[in-house]
Formats: structure tokens, C-alpha cells, sequence
């Protein structure tokens, strides 16, 4: 049994994190999980998350893996942008089982999927209105393919657009993708949660542009009408950034 096998092991006794919990938290079968720990595996794509998982330093974990014969390197790569392409457009390509790319054809409107098997939940539900509000009651809606940027985010979700109220830069039936642990910067669009009015309801969320702090209120941007929109700092739970969007196809 290599070093690897029998740290894996032990911190998962130590931890109390199952295969199963690995299984379950990354989106990956239970077959995988188990096949690195014990030793049939050459590789995994998120052998950074069950380091993390298991509380492994990274370094020793890339150092028992070498050891192992392993290949903590190898990752799946996404080709190059096309030069009609702009470097906003999504990555031209999907990855297949293989790591082939495959061309999409509409870069803009089509949201690249990673590595079959890595998903993220759609959250909320939505209530409507002019103002584009949800209601994240911690409930999954459904669950989509995890875009390369997303992969080893912890936390990401995604959201789908319903209302009129940040059109044109989101349409109903838009799924936008958002990025938990990312600080917003002004001008960027985000998910935001802001405290019920009624003491265990769940929290509200809206898809606004963020403007800013100021003083003790956060100051957001509606598109659709235009409309400045401000909400007590007590009242925000979270104000998390979107980093991608589309439909797809």
C-alpha cells in the first residue's frame, strides 16, 4: 500500500469525510473516489478538493501522489480563443471524455460544459415582479454542468433568469453562474440576498448590478426600468458577483 493509499485512509477515519461525502460534494461517482484511494487511479481532476476535504496539505498531497506514480498535473485544457473570437466570449469548446475539443458554434450564447460528471445546482425560487426577485429557500431547482471557470470553486451555484427587470443584459430563461467567494467589484452583476421582513421566511435575492457601499446601505443598479435600488448593510446576507451566463443549446 503506497503512502498515499494509507494517508487518504487515515485522514478519512481522522476526518470523519467518507468516500461517499467526497462523492456527494464534488459531483463525482463514488467508483472514482474509491479508485484513488486505493491506487487505481492514475490521476483526478480534484485531488485538490478531497486534500482539502481530508485537511492534506497540498504540497504533501502533490508530493505522495509523484510518489505514487501519480499525475497531479494532469488537468483537462480548454483550446485557444479563436482570433474572430472576443476575450469576453465564453471558451470555444467543450471538453469531451477524451479532452478533445469540441467547436460550438454560437461562442456568445452557448455555456461551455467541463468534464461530464461536475455539476452545480440551480438555486432559488422565483417569485417574479419588476424588481427580478427569488426566494432562496435552500431548495435545489436543478441541477446543470459546471463551467471550466466554476470547477474548483467551492459553493457555486447557479440561478435561472426569470423577469423582465435587468433586460437586455439578462433574459428570462437565461442561467446565470455565480461565483460564492469572489468579492464584487463596481460595475460587476451579482446575486444578491437580503434578510426577510418576517423572522424565519427565507431570504429574497435580486440580479442587480453592484454600484457600491455607502455608509451603512448597498447601492445596486436595475436596468429595466433603470432605477438606483439601496438596502440597509444589516439587511444583506451576501452579495455575490456573476461571472458568466447564457443559454444552452
Amino acid at each position: 500500500m503506497s503512502r498515499l493509499t494509507e494517508k487518504l485512509h487515515e485522514q478519512s477515519k481522522k476526518t470523519g469525510v467518507t468516500q461517499a461525502d467526497i462523492s456527494r460534494e464534488l459531483q463525482i461517482t463514488q467508483q472514482a473516489v474509491n479508485n484513488l484511494f486505493n491506487g487505481r487511479a492514475k490521476s483526478s481532476s480534484y485531488w485538490r478538493e478531497i486534500a482539502r476535504m481530508l485537511l492534506i496539505d497540498e504540497d504533501e498531497m502533490r508530493e505522495m501522489m509523484i510518489e505514487a506514480g501519480r499525475d497531479p498535473d494532469r488537468k483537462t485544457k480548454l483550446p485557444p480563443l479563436s482570433p474572430l473570437t472576443p476575450s469576453s466570449a465564453f471558451p470555444p469548446g467543450v471538453i469531451t471524455d477524451d479532452d478533445s475539443p469540441v467547436p460550438n458554434a454560437k461562442m456568445v450564447e452557448v455555456v461551455p460544459f467541463t468534464r461530464p460528471g461536475k455539476m452545480i445546482p440551480v438555486l432559488g425560487e422565483v417569485v417574479g415582479g419588476d424588481d427580478g426577485e427569488y426566494i432562496f429557500n435552500g431548495q435545489v431547482q436543478d441541477w446543470v454542468a459546471c463551467p471550466p471557470l466554476l470547477v474548483n470553486v467551492n459553493g457555486a451555484y447557479s440561478v435561472y433568469v426569470d423577469g423582465e427587470s435587468m433586460s437586455p443584459r439578462y433574459r428570462p430563461g437565461e442561467t446565470v453562474y455565480v461565483h460564492p467567494n469572489k468579492p464584487p467589484r463596481r460595475g460587476d452583476d451579482v446575486i444578491v440576498q437580503i434578510k426577510p421582513g418576517e423572522e424565519g421566511a427565507a431570504p429574497h435575492g435580486f440580479i442587480k448590478e453592484f454600484v457600491g457601499w455607502t455608509g451603512n446601505k448597498l447601492v445596486l443598479q436595475q436596468h429595466n426600468p433603470q432605477k438606483r435600488i439601496e438596502f440597509d448593510r444589516g439587511k444583506v446576507i451576501s452579495v455575490h458577483p456573476i461571472i458568466l451566463s447564457g443559454k444552452y443549446a
